[in-house]
């Protein structure tokens, strides 16, 4: 299905990558200016709105070329569907995820107050990393629960979590691809600014006046101006990246230019 963008939703904090690729998008939008066909992004539809829940890059791709719609797939579904799908995109195709993206999917779901209840190797499945890497996570959250229900054969069952020792025992999540020390204190600047964000938000709501509902509707508030301020700061870096590109370009044309003026000049001399 083809759905012009500007009735897909991308501001609802379901882009679940800690930060565009550029570069990527900018190779993209290349390749659909040279007719390449992409995959169709995910989108959730709640009757009302479109929210897209994997495929940013080709989207912002596709809006770069100047295309005024994309193919979707459409999944009925929520917002709240959407975000979830979101935390699981690209585990096993697409643009591989950076190990920070990998973490703050985790900690998307051990920060929500449903999808902390699920247990280290659902959220595992779920987001396509390992159990022993959620639980180091939600170790490091202080957010370890004293049990874990979970269904089977129809009946609900309670599980302990293991002592710390076990989990000292379970072999540690092994990453196929190491980042480099640049790429690695980059992604701790992000995470810190991004908790540093977080924290003077929930400071914000714990010091307003109001009752715990306001409070609550104010948190709300202010995680979705927070994912529109990141949406345009994503559109203001493809912005510049066309504008470089476009002055790169007009610089080689102009140097070209002035060549082909000389050579002319030259012919006539003679």
């Amino acid at each position: 299905m083809n759905i012009n963008l500007t009735k897909i939703r991308i501001d609802c904090g379901t882009q679940s990558r800690t930060k565009i690729d550029d570069l990527v998008v900018a190779q993209y939008c290349e390749s659909i200016k040279g007719g390449t066909v992409f995959p169709s992004v995910v989108v959730f539809h709640d009757g009302l709105e479109y929210y897209l829940a994997d495929g940013f890059h080709r989207f912002l791709a596709t809006k770069a070329a100047g295309s005024p719609g994309i193919s979707c797939e459409v999944i009925n579904g929520t917002l709240r569907d959407a975000l979830l799908y979101s935390n699981g995109a690209n585990g096993e195709h697409g643009l591989q995820r950076s190990n920070q993206d990998k973490r703050n999917v985790v900690i998307r779901m051990l920060q929500d107050l449903e999808w902390s209840d699920w247990s280290d190797r659902e959220i595992a499945k779920h987001c396509h990393v390992s159990h022993v890497f959620v639980g180091n996570i939600r170790k490091e959250l202080g957010a370890s629960k004293e049990a874990t229900k979970f269904e089977r054969g129809g009946k609900t069952h309670t599980m302990k979590p293991k002592k710390e020792e076990q989990v000292q025992e379970e072999a540690k999540e092994e990453w196929p691809f190491e980042e480099t020390p640049e790429q690695q204190m980059a992604d701790a600047i992000t995470l810190l600014k991004a908790e540093n964000e977080t924290l003077s938000d929930r400071l914000a709501v714990a010091t307003m006046d109001g009752d715990e509902i306001e409070k609550q509707m104010a948190e709300s508030t202010i995680k979705d101006l927070r994912a529109q301020i990141r949406l345009l700061e994503i559109e203001l870096a493809a912005v510049k990246q066309s504008r470089d590109t476009f002055q790169s370009e007009n610089a080689q044309l102009m140097k070209q230019v002035a060549m082909l003026q000389k050579k002319i000049k030259k012919q006539e001399e003679k």
